[in-house]
């Protein structure tokens, strides 16, 4: 799974060649792929081009309806193929995993701009109604998202989150490999060694109360 992409069109397409070259037959990626210094077309029609399954992050919501158009590096215009391409992103996409459901999204769930990374707590964890939904959501036993350009696995009652991380030049540059039937999450550097950086469980949240 590929996280926040911002226009790095070179990174993403040594990603996408990597995922190829490791045997993973399906790539997600987790939005925010406007908005930044490297070729937005470029992106969007790699990604196109790859059959890579995503979904819109916050960044292509305010490109599509002209809004925060003064964000560094903002992404001014596309060509037709590649606004063809972003009206089409959903903003969550449902799969099926031999542990239950899981859910690709960009913030947590419909709030794509939800921040949650691995120091969120107290007030901060109330203030995301979206989250405590899909603790609820008895469909829905993971959640891929991204947003905070910080990788991580954690979990919560009827909930395991794990984070795609960036391939944004200004951050760790990583991707993650999702394996479902091992229950692991592999952190990769996306860099030509595509060494891995982290190897965690993949926990099976338990039903809650």
């Amino acid at each position: 799974m590929v996280g926040d992409v911002h226009c790095e069109a070179d990174v993403l397409e040594l990603v996408l060649d990597a995922l190829d070259a490791l045997g993973v037959t399906t790539v997600l990626c987790v939005g925010d792929l406007v908005d930044g210094a490297g070729d937005a077309d470029r992106v969007l029609a790699l990604l196109e081009d790859r059959g890579v399954e995503c979904v819109a992050g916050n960044h292509e919501r305010w490109f599509l309806t002209g809004e925060h158009r003064m964000v560094e590096h903002a992404t001014e215009k596309v060509t037709d193929r590649s606004r063809a391409f972003l009206e089409t992103l959903p903003r969550v996409r449902h799969y099926d995993t031999a542990h239950g459901g899981a859910l690709l999204c960009h913030g947590v769930g419909e709030a794509d701009e939800a921040w949650l990374d691995p120091d969120t707590k107290g007030y901060a964890l109330q203030d995301i109604p979206t989250l405590r939904d899909l603790m609820l959501d008895e469909d829905v036993r993971f959640m891929i998202g991204g947003h905070t350009h910080k990788h991580m696995v954690r979990m919560f009652p009827g909930l395991t989150i794990v984070n795609a991380g960036t391939i944004h030049r200004r951050n760790d540059q990583t991707f993650s490999i999702i394996d479902f039937d091992e229950l692991t999450v592999d952190v990769h550097a996306a860099e030509p060694s595509h060494r891995v950086v982290d190897h965690q469980a993949l926990p099976i949240p338990p039903t809650p109360a």
